[in-house]
């Protein structure tokens, strides 16, 4: 739970960051350790978290659809959280867990830019250079299309988890999917795999 809680809240600080950036770059900053809220925020729960079977049936992959997210493409048997966060700003969001792996993935619509009042990024290179993205890397990561396409970077997190973290663009809305695992089970060549078949709404 405390996992769950310190997740949420780099998802909120992330999302608030990246709002009220306006679009000008920021300076890398090194991530920090969040603090965890005093309680978890109001999340109501989203009902369509179904796994659906990929044709691609060799990797084992399935479709996971969440309703106001998107659609996420990852090894089958993950369990999945996911609600709607309608403080401080909407956004909807998911974590989805499995044998180490833990993947968290969100997405704030034209909604929430028009609340916080503040425009929509130009692009994934434009957003990757606001404050609430460059904030949660280490100082120096560079974010550059893998070779499944995914707009991600890859770098080691403070406690030694391995980290992969790929920005989405999807109908009027922009968010992330952020995955961690420690080293001896982390594929970068598979992770980046996985990913590349997800869609923001």
């Amino acid at each position: 739970m405390k996992r769950w809680k310190k997740w949420m809240a780099l998802a909120l600080a992330l999302g608030l960051m990246a709002l009220a950036a306006c679009g000008e770059a920021a300076e890398p900053a090194a991530p920090s350790e969040p603090a965890a809220p005093s309680e978890a925020p109001s999340a109501a729960p989203v009902d369509s978290a179904e796994p659906v079977e990929t044709p691609e049936a060799q990797d084992a992959l399935e479709e996971y659809a969440i309703e106001g997210l998107g659609t996420f493409t990852l090894p089958e048997g993950f369990t999945v959280d996911s609600g709607v966060i309608t403080e401080p700003l909407p956004n909807t969001y998911a974590v989805f867990e499995k044998e180490g792996y833990y993947v968290q993935a969100n997405r704030f619509g034209t909604d929430a830019y028009e609340q916080a009042g503040v425009p929509l990024p130009a692009d994934l290179e434009d957003y990757s250079t606001r404050s609430g993205v460059t904030s949660s890397v280490p100082e120096g990561t560079v974010f550059d299309y893998d070779e499944y396409g995914n707009f991600a970077a890859q770098f080691t997190q403070d406690d030694g988890q391995m980290c992969y973290y790929v920005l989405l663009q999807g109908t009027e809305s922009f968010g992330s999917i952020y995955l961690t695992a420690s080293a001896d089970i982390f594929d970068a060549d598979a992770v980046a795999e996985w990913l590349s078949g997800s869609v923001l709404e």
